[in-house]
């Protein structure tokens, strides 16, 4: 007979990520390494997920998850600004890295891809809320600079990877709201 759980996979999963984006090393991450943070062993793991690779998707199936599909309600741009800096907002040029490294992993199978394209697509779909719900005259298509600010946020985070003039995620938002205004 099993033992009954007594941590969901949600907070598995809230733990794991954590011990990720704390991480201030670039480079491949191993199930030994947090397993500890997890509060269960490298096997535990593995029975719980199946894999790491299993462990990556479910990380990836809860991020987008966690992308809310429609604005708050509260002020929009607001809004915008907490969730850049919530969700591009790397506390070191070794996260940054690490998240960047993790991307190009999930790019490696189809069914990450296919996590990543149905995140990204969230994601674009709420950015374009925001940003349609803004009084942006020179945004012509919403869609578009959704997608742009996506590609300047990813950039923001190579440039912060390497030092390079980095600056916080927020200051990219603000330079493409300047523009569209």
């Amino acid at each position: 007979m099993t033992r009954p759980r007594t941590v969901t996979d949600d907070d598995l999963l809230d733990r794991i990520d954590r011990a990720l984006s704390n991480r201030s090393t670039a480079g491949p991450w191993t199930l030994h390494e947090v397993a500890p943070a997890a509060g269960i062993s490298p096997a535990g793991l593995i029975k719980r997920f199946g894999s790491k690779a299993d462990l990556l998707h479910a990380l990836a199936r809860r991020w987008t998850d966690l992308v809310p599909s429609a604005p708050s309600g509260s002020r929009p741009a607001d809004e915008l600004r907490a969730y850049v800096s919530a969700e591009f907002g790397a506390p070191s040029a070794g996260a940054a890295i690490f998240a960047l490294d993790e991307l190009l992993t999930d790019l490696r199978t189809p069914e990450s891809i296919a996590l990543l394209r149905e995140g990204w697509d969230k994601q674009t779909r709420y950015l374009e809320q925001l940003l349609t719900a803004m009084p942006l005259p020179r945004l012509a298509d919403p869609r578009r600079g959704a997608l742009l600010l996506l590609d300047a946020l990813h950039g923001s985070l190579y440039r912060q990877g390497i030092d390079l003039d980095a600056a916080p995620p927020t200051d990219t938002l603000d330079q493409l709201l300047e523009a569209w205004t």
